[in-house]
């Protein structure tokens, strides 16, 4: 399964790439991530792997992180795997002419066992997962930038 979202930011790029590129802030807008840990390469660039833990309807569900490539404020690609797949996941970020960033996510789901039959039922569900988090996201940068601007 796979899928695209995008959405405008109202932040320059130069702050939407170091507010997405720090895990710290991963939690304030990815809320069912329950942690986040480095586990091998130099963090955030290509190799790197870590490990996310996330709460889904009460079960933890682990996923290995693999960074696989970078341009640093206009690209970050990674792998995602669980026991319910791999999800590999190509960030794009371009400013606009106004000042803004446009963030475009390129989603591409590969499923294991039961979680094949699942995703045709789930796909809607999935996509406004995303949706959920790019608006969270977004909302994120767009609060502190202009708490910083005065």
């Amino acid at each position: 399964m796979k899928h695209k979202t995008e959405i405008l930011i109202d932040a320059d790029l130069a702050t939407v790439w170091r507010m997405f590129d720090d895990p710290d802030n991963m939690a304030r807008w990815q809320p069912a991530l329950r942690s986040f840990k480095h586990m091998s390469g130099t963090p955030g660039q290509p190799d790197a792997v870590s490990e996310l833990v996330y709460n889904e309807s009460g079960k933890n569900v682990v996923m290995t992180e693999t960074i696989t490539a970078r341009r640093e404020e206009n690209f970050l690609g990674g792998s995602y795997e669980s026991d319910w797949g791999t999800v590999v996941v190509f960030n794009h970020f371009e400013e606009t002419a106004e000042g803004k960033t446009r963030w475009t996510s390129n989603l591409n789901y590969s499923f294991n066992g039961f979680m094949k039959i699942m995703a045709l039922f789930m796909h809607k569900s999935i996509r406004n997962r995303s949706d959920r988090d790019m608006n969270r996201f977004k909302l994120f940068v767009e609060t502190e930038a202009a708490g910083t601007a005065s």
